[in-house]
């Protein structure tokens, strides 16, 4: 008899437990460090049923074009939705002096931005519903790209003077050589 009231108030746990952790939130944060130039950084993450709020971090120590893409994927069998993402969204932010400030967001899947960050820390958030039986997938990619220095601009423009300079030089003293009779 103790034996059954045991097994029969394990599966009651159990089956509290499931009901408890789909009904509660899902957060997570992914900390990709300092991006460098000409890197590329991917992220995924499985999500489980119910609402839940994920942060991708990230640092630049120099001003980067950062762009990015993030997309849902969803499976379905027969009618019966094994993985899903509904209200899917993302916010870009900037961590200012009074905390992150947002610089751009999107909703649905695919989501993409390509933008001119400056030095500082950021941060992507995600947030939606998992509503597969199995919850849900994400994946995002971002690709960085140095942006020239002055000093670089600068040398660039004084090659091509020197280039300039050479070939007038070289049409001049052509102009000036004797005919051949």
């Amino acid at each position: 008899m103790k034996k059954r009231n045991l097994v029969s108030t394990m599966k009651i746990l159990g089956v509290c437990f499931v009901l408890g952790a789909a009904g509660s939130a899902y957060a997570k944060t992914i900390d990709l460090g300092t991006l460098a130039a000409g890197g590329s950084y991917s992220f995924t993450d499985g999500v489980g049923l119910g609402k839940f709020s994920d942060d991708v971090r990230f640092n630049l120590s120099n001003s980067m074009n950062v762009s990015g893409f993030v997309r849902t994927f969803e499976m379905s069998v027969f009618g019966f939705d094994l993985l899903g993402i509904q209200n899917f969204s993302s916010t870009l932010q900037h961590m200012g002096q009074g905390g992150f400030q947002t610089l751009a967001s999107g909703t649905g899947s695919p989501q993409s931005f390509d933008d001119m960050l400056g030095p500082g820390n950021y941060r992507i958030s995600f947030s939606g519903i998992g509503t597969g039986f199995l919850g849900g997938i994400y994946r995002g990619s971002l690709q960085v790209a140095a942006v020239p220095e002055a000093d670089v601009w600068v040398m660039l423009l004084v090659g091509f003077a020197v280039v300039l300079y050479q070939l007038r030089r070289k049409q001049r003293s052509l102009e000036q050589q004797p005919v051949a009779a």
